[in-house]
């Protein structure tokens, strides 16, 4: 009975080192892991629930090919309406609540139902101008750490979310985002994103994201975090049927 409970002891002593040889030091203290990647998060928006006002750049072998206006209201619980607001594309919505996704166009008389591959396409992927959130949607699964960065391998919860796995790098002194590689479900590395450092607001912000196609290299998407405003979005703004209206700001304030 002693070497029973000796062989015992032994077994769960072995299984607790490989576990945190395998996974590294965030498993020991997951709350350490949260408040890390949220952090990285809050220099993209600070706030959960806000309006983000975007510009992005579209290039083809360093070349400008366009340049897009989008007001993306991103509300909690993984839901964000992105309203297209250049002349080109005026009127087009892209609502993402949790798993499903709807796309609204001017000439239509209904929203219409997309899949989470078709929000990934386009020049600026739909997934990608939201609110990409680390924390909520992914968790970690291996980290590395040196004297100038934390990198950490994450994987998504759901299928919801926009990418399967992230490489994430952040500043191993404030968090701040350095890069990111963006995975499919397929295993295959759709796009690198690289983080720009500014001020906004008087902080210290993400002012500027670009997404390096890796399938088609010589395609760059800049997007330009103009001017965020925390707010509080209600519901009814994030109800597939909204889509329709063309007077969203009025709807805000009623």
């Amino acid at each position: 009975m002693f070497f029973s409970h000796l062989n015992k002891k032994i077994r769960l002593s072995t299984l607790l080192t490989i576990g945190l040889l395998s996974i590294g030091t965030l498993e020991a203290a997951p709350l350490d892991t949260l408040q890390i990647l949220e952090k990285a998060e809050q220099y993209r928006v600070k706030n959960e629930s806000a309006v983000i006002n975007c510009e992005v750049e579209v290039f083809k072998a360093e070349q400008l090919q366009k340049t897009r206006l989008y007001k993306v209201f991103a509300g909690t619980q993984e839901r964000s309406l992105v309203v297209f607001q250049s002349p080109a594309d005026a009127g087009q919505k892209v609502l993402m609540k949790g798993k499903d996704f709807w796309m609204f166009m001017p000439k239509s008389r209904r929203p219409i139902r997309i899949t989470p591959m078709q929000k990934l396409l386009g020049d600026a992927a739909l997934g990608d101008i939201a609110t990409l959130s680390w924390s909520k949607q992914y968790q970690v699964t291996a980290q590395q750490q040196t004297d100038s960065t934390l990198h950490f391998t994450l994987e998504a919860k759901t299928d919801a979310a926009s990418y399967q796995k992230i490489e994430l790098t952040l500043n191993s002194q404030d968090s701040f985002p350095i890069s990111a590689d963006l995975y499919l479900r397929s295993g295959m590395l759709a796009k690198t994103a690289t983080f720009t450092r500014g001020e906004r607001d008087g902080e210290t912000r993400v002012v500027a994201m670009t997404l390096q196609d890796q399938m088609k290299t010589d395609n760059k998407t800049v997007i330009h975090y103009r001017q965020t405003q925390a707010m509080e979005i209600p519901e009814k703004l994030f109800n597939p049927q909204i889509l329709i209206r063309s007077d969203l700001e009025q709807l805000l304030a009623e």
